[in-house]
């Protein structure tokens, strides 16, 4: 095949990949106002509808209020720090020199593609190979891909420590706002069954004419209708979070496991509940609850299973020694 060839070749996949993804960009563009909308639906109707038209003690509307207010901000921070959050990128020393580059390019031949490879990571903190155990190296953004990185096809671009692209955040979950991410999960979970729980109440009290009918009643009937439904919805994403972040294992990961059978004892990345924990939020546990980043790590080289020191020590052990791969 020759060079013109395989850049027509090259341009045509990469058009019909672009084609595959526009769908779920356009989505990632709509659905993002279409939560912010939602949050700001419910903001009314709890805020103006329940608490101020139909709660008449003057200390319940005040606690009802400064809890509801209290998860409402920090559930909309965290959102808008995981959307904001721009992904990391694997930093300039897994790009290949612009000699070997040139090499790579002007080359067919497998084993001679792999050997370039092989001779730009031999420095590189890189242990993770493909299936055919071959250097992992993305064409599309001309860089080896670091321990835990993968291509995001929606994003176009290597994200460091991948955990999936979600549309309704616009956005990639990764290292760089992967803390920030469960947050906003956590919040708005504790947030939703709060303000069901709250409605709940006032709907009994509609329901059974404790209450006389007002403008305010279908207002929170539907207010607890739309908060128990994604009350049940959030916890059982955050049962399935929690327990990757405490085995250490991202989505994309626990995708490929479960694709080529393997189990969670094949996983290096596992340091136990604790270290799993500290690795995602850091270890001042004054900024554990706070979408400030303190995750720890640089996203491209990661502690060990095996290591049983402190992380910090596990993080000189994750890097390896001057050696091949």
């Amino acid at each position: 095949m020759s060079k013109e060839e395989k850049d027509t070749k090259i341009t045509i996949n990469e058009t019909e990949e672009e084609n595959d993804y526009s769908d779920e960009r356009k989505a990632g563009r709509v659905l993002p106002i279409f939560i912010i909308g939602l949050l700001a639906t419910c903001y009314y109707i709890f805020v103006v509808e329940l608490c101020i038209f139909t709660v008449q003690l003057l200390e319940a509307k005040v606690t009802f209020l400064v809890i509801f207010h209290l998860l409402f901000l920090l559930c909309v921070w965290c959102y808008l720090r995981t959307v904001m959050t721009p992904p990391a990128v694997p930093p300039e020393k897994f790009r290949p020199s612009e000699s070997d580059k040139q090499l790579y390019l002007s080359d067919e031949r497998p084993q001679v593609l792999q050997e370039i490879l092989i001779r730009t990571a031999k420095d590189l903190p890189i242990y993770t190979k493909d299936p055919k155990g071959d250097v992992r190296y993305c064409a599309t953004c001309q860089v080896l891909k670091p321990d835990r990185c993968h291509h995001c096809p929606v994003c176009n671009v290597c994200i460091l420590k991948l955990d999936h692209h979600c549309v309704f955040l616009n956005n990639c979950v990764g290292f760089s706002n992967y803390k920030f991410f469960l947050l906003c999960l956590t919040y708005a979970m504790l947030l939703c069954i709060f303000t069901s729980a709250v409605s709940l109440h006032f709907s009994i009290l509609f329901w059974t004419h404790q209450l006389p009918n007002s403008p305010s009643k279908v207002p929170i009937i539907v207010l607890f209708c739309l908060t128990t439904i994604f009350s049940i919805i959030l916890f059982l994403f955050c049962l399935g979070q929690s327990e990757l972040a405490l085995t250490n294992v991202t989505s994309r990961e626990e995708n490929d496991n479960i694709a080529d059978d393997t189990t969670e004892e094949n996983n290096p990345y596992n340091l136990g509940f604790s270290k799993n924990l500290r690795e995602v939020f850091g270890n001042e546990k004054k900024y554990w609850f706070l979408p400030i980043f303190s995750s720890l790590g640089d996203g491209f080289s990661f502690p060990m299973g095996e290591a049983t020191e402190d992380i910090e020590k596990n993080a000189a052990f994750a890097k390896p020694p001057n050696e091949g791969i």
